[in-house]
């Protein structure tokens, strides 16, 4: 049983669910439209958006060349067992492609996501929805008429995160194996280690 849903599905029948808006925009008045609102909300994030500084990245260090990774290698099945985890009560990005209609249909779009997903690791290429994402102001507290008071969330493709999961199981996978996290590295870790005969990937 999927508790995880379980208690997501009791809690969106016992909890109110707040709306946004109307909102007080840049200039102190009060937005109602909804067009108007979603301004208000995007000037607002846009200001507090932090701009990473790429000007001055450090050098990665040289590693043995027989010891690199210099390429991503998984299957159909692969792919399939990433499907079959899908929570079905998650929301869809830009693309509206449903988690619970990705796993119903599983068996049919495992090859096809193979192939997409081999294709873009070769080409180096991402499809342009893959890259958008729908914005949604969550509320926190304070006044509902202060966009301060509200904090987004990116709904992105549940395909691409799909995609991204393989990348980075195969990348902690080669990092585990080589020993190169150090143990006192524990945050944002998986307990215990990955499985060295992981069948879904494997080390080039």
């Amino acid at each position: 049983m999927d508790k995880k849903s379980f208690f997501a599905y009791i809690r969106s029948k016992t909890k109110c669910k707040v709306q946004a808006g109307p909102v007080l925009d840049h200039s102190g008045n009060l937005s109602v439209t909804e067009i108007d609102m979603v301004t208000a909300f995007n000037d607002y994030f846009v200001s507090v958006f932090t701009s990473e500084d790429t000007s001055s990245i450090p050098t990665a260090v040289t590693m043995n060349p027989g010891c690199s990774l210099s390429d991503i290698c998984f299957s159909e099945q692969g792919v399939l067992k990433c499907l079959t985890k899908l929570w079905t009560d998650k929301a869809t990005g830009a693309d509206e492609i449903s988690p619970r209609l990705q796993l119903q249909i599983k068996d049919c779009i495992s090859y096809p996501l193979y192939i997409l997903f081999r294709k873009s690791l070769d080409d180096g290429f991402v499809p342009a929805d893959w890259k958008c994402a729908k914005v949604t102001p969550v509320y926190k507290k304070g006044s509902k008429n202060k966009v301060d008071n509200y904090r987004p969330v990116s709904l992105s493709s549940q395909i691409c995160k799909i995609f991204e999961s393989i990348i980075r199981d195969s990348v902690v996978h080669y990092l585990e194996v080589n020993a190169l996290i150090l143990d006192s590295q524990h945050g944002f870790r998986k307990d215990g280690l990955v499985c060295l005969t992981c069948p879904i990937f494997s080390i080039q």
